[in-house]
């Protein structure tokens, strides 16, 4: 029984090993890391008869859900999948990226025309297409991601993986917007609402501007109706630019043209015998001037779009602005002053002012900056044609300059003249500074001298009367000196005296008090007395000798001695106080 149960075990334990076998050979779905899958339902709901991609839940077909990188389990008999690759959307290398001042001058025409696309590895975007979904409204184009219906999708796909079902978007790789420095990019919306002005206010305001600047030419762009700018949602140029960076902006939605902002230049000159572009006109005179002319103009960031609106590119400003206006001013201008006039230099610089502001008035009514026209060459043939119109001109230009020449020397001489007598009246100055210069020297001696001598008088004055006073001061210092010691010897003496004076008082009292000298003696021995210093000697039969050690004491031993006593031959006594 045991066995049995057993081998039952064994048989599962192998059943179960089988099972998971054919399940991972056979159910086992693997998407490498750079592939998608897109499912396909072999069973199910049939789809609709226009119906491509499977919508609802257990519709038999291709599935709208992609599986990404990874392992999955599906049923093989229920599912299938095909093996897609994933969208990548590059987001460039900015080392790579060319910019406009390595642009040669065929790059930058390029621009100005706005045909021009930068070189480098930019990043890019995807402009997604829905293939399949809900029919769009009559003339909807752009539609949002999570409409369902059928269209190009106004989001973009910014750089990165995606994975994409292909049976349900189309992807399309196109470079993101750059917009370097000193450039803006003007936006044009390609779909919304139509901006709602009337035809005729926009031609009356035109015809308004024209007939304050009587000076343009008769252009039939400048006649032309020129659209508004478009408000956000409605179609045609947006006001707002966009500043130098990157944008991710869809190209089927927006269109972005570049404008680079700042002062170009702009010159109508000789380049070569053949290509001579210089502004040919007749002067007052009837002589022919041809001149060329170089303009530094620009565009303001805040009249891009304008700009970009009536025009489209800078070249068709150049084109049906500045070049027009530029020949026509010159002709207009030039042709009142003579040809003497571009030779001499004063006028040459009036016909460049006038020219530079009348250019910049023009201009201005088209949102354009002039900042100078400047004249840079001038030529100025006879009216006579043939060989004998370079000599005309020649004879005119020579005329001219003797006439200068004369007027220069002239002038000169008239300065050389002022010269001289300012030279004159410098050395007559001179020679007076001179004799200023001696006379102040004098007077300065003089003065010098005056000075010491005053300055020696009050200096001895000063001495003596210094030494007068000292004399007195020390004769004041002699008598107070006398009277300090006249009175010092009379103090100590007073001093002395009275300090006597006490003493004997003071002794005449103790004597009194004692009622006699010889009181008063013994009192002031007994005082003084001290005992310790009485020595006894023995020196002999009949001898008595003390040892005192004063004066004072041996007398008052003396006057101690009995007279009355008797003494015995052979002894000695003495008789302490």
């Amino acid at each position: 029984m045991r066995q049995m149960i057993i081998g039952l075990v064994g048989l599962i334990l192998v059943a179960v090993a089988v099972m998971g076998a054919l399940v991972w050979v056979t159910f086992r779905v693997y998407v490498p890391e750079d592939r998608c899958a897109v499912l396909i339902r072999k069973m199910g709901k049939p789809l609709d008869r226009d119906q491509l991609v499977a919508t609802e839940p257990g519709q038999r077909g291709i599935q709208e859900e992609v599986l990404g990188p990874g392992r999955y389990f599906y049923n093989p008999i229920v599912w299938d999948n095909e093996i897609k690759p994933l969208t990548t959307i590059p987001s460039g290398d900015p080392s790579t990226w060319e910019w406009v001042h390595s642009l040669s001058e065929r790059q930058r025409d390029a621009l100005r025309a706005g045909t021009f696309e930068f070189a480098g590895e930019f990043p890019q975007i995807g402009v997604v297409t829905r293939k399949v979904g809900k029919e769009p409204a009559p003339g909807q184009v752009i539609v949002k991601r999570d409409s369902g219906i059928k269209g190009i999708l106004e989001e973009v796909f910014t750089p990165g993986i995606y994975k994409i079902n292909p049976y349900v978007y189309d992807v399309q790789i196109h470079p993101a917007v750059v917009i370097p420095a000193g450039f803006v990019g003007v936006v044009t919306n390609l779909f919304g609402e139509q901006p709602e002005v009337r035809v005729t206010e926009a031609l009356r305001e035109l015809g308004d501007e024209q007939a304050e600047a009587p000076g343009e030419t008769a252009d039939a762009e400048f006649a032309s109706y020129v659209r508004p700018l478009a408000k956000p949602g409605e179609r045609g140029t947006l006001r707002d630019v966009l500043q130098p960076g990157v944008y991710f902006i869809n190209p089927k939605l927006q269109k972005v043209t570049l404008l680079e902002i700042g002062f170009n230049e702009y010159s109508q000159v000789k380049i070569t015998e053949s290509e001579n572009l210089r502004i040919s006109f007749p002067s007052d005179t009837g002589y022919l001037i041809r001149v060329g002319v170089t303009v530094i103009w620009g565009i303001h960031p805040k009249h891009a779009a304008e700009i970009i609106n009536e025009f489209g590119n800078v070249d068709r400003v150049l084109d049906k602005v500045i070049a027009p206006q530029l020949r026509s001013i010159c002709r207009n201008i030039g042709s009142t002053y003579a040809a003497r006039d571009f030779i001499q230099g004063e006028k040459r610089e009036m016909f460049q002012r006038a020219l530079t502001a009348e250019l910049q008035r023009i201009c201005r009514a088209k949102n354009l900056e002039v900042l100078l026209a400047l004249v840079r060459e001038i030529e100025v043939h006879a009216p006579a044609a043939g060989a004998t119109g370079g000599e005309v001109t020649e004879d005119l230009k020579r005329t001219i300059q003797q006439s200068f020449i004369a007027i220069e020397s002239q002038l000169t001489k008239v300065k050389q003249r002022e010269a001289a007598t300012v030279r004159a009246k410098l050395e007559e100055e001179k020679k007076k500074v001179e004799i200023a210069r001696e006379t102040i020297k004098a007077d300065t001696r003089v003065m010098v001298a005056n000075i010491l001598a005053e300055g020696d008088k009050s200096a001895a004055e000063i001495d003596a009367q210094g030494q007068l006073e000292v004399a007195t001061i020390q004769q004041e210092v002699a008598q107070l000196a006398a009277q300090r010691i006249e009175i010092l010897g009379q103090a100590r003496a007073d001093v002395v005296k009275m300090k006597k004076e006490s003493e004997a008082k003071g002794y005449e009292m103790l004597i009194n008090a004692f009622g006699s000298g010889h009181a008063y003696n013994l009192y002031t021995f007994a005082e003084n007395f001290q005992p310790e210093s009485i020595r006894l000697f023995f020196a002999g039969d009949g001898t008595f000798w003390t040892d005192l050690s004063r004066l004072e004491q041996v007398g008052a031993a003396k006057l101690l001695r009995p007279t009355a006593e008797p003494t015995s031959p052979g002894s000695a006594a003495a008789k302490p106080e």
